[in-house]
């Protein structure tokens, strides 16, 4: 009937809204370090070596701690910077894990804990996004 076609013609509009509205995947990701750090911006293939453990040290011979996020944020991350969905980044962990050649970035709980470990660790490099963005730390990498 007419009336059932509206109803979901509204629920699929509705939906594709919601998911357009979604702030996670809207938003700009910041990719810091602490301020001492003498890196000068990032490439997005650094910064994918880094945060995919194949780079373990900065220019400056500097051990990397990569930081990750336990919040959507990470899925939008690692799809920003490898162009694949997160199920695959876990699925290559893993695997790494498995053979005992590395381990992933630990999961800081959101925005606030990566800031504030980066802030207390000269070698930490993490990612938030944009707009929580203070002095307190430097930007390497914006990834749209």
């Amino acid at each position: 009937t007419r009336r059932g076609f509206r109803v979901l013609a509204m629920k699929i509009f509705l939906a594709a809204l919601l998911l357009l509205s979604s702030p996670v995947t809207l938003a700009e990701l910041a990719i810091i370090a602490h301020p001492s750090n003498k890196t000068s911006l990032l490439t997005l293939k650094e910064a994918r070596d880094i945060f995919l453990g194949r780079i373990r040290a900065f220019d400056d011979a500097r051990a990397a701690l990569p930081l990750a996020q336990a919040t959507p944020l990470r899925a939008d991350f690692y799809q920003k910077l490898t162009g694949r969905p997160i199920d695959q980044i876990d699925a290559y962990w893993a695997q790494l894990l498995f053979s005992g050649q590395s381990t992933p970035p630990p999961r800081l709980q959101d925005d606030a804990e990566v800031i504030k470990a980066v802030r207390e660790n000269a070698g930490a490099i993490g990612y938030i996004d944009k707009t929580q963005l203070d002095n307190t730390v430097r930007s390497l990498l914006v990834l749209p």
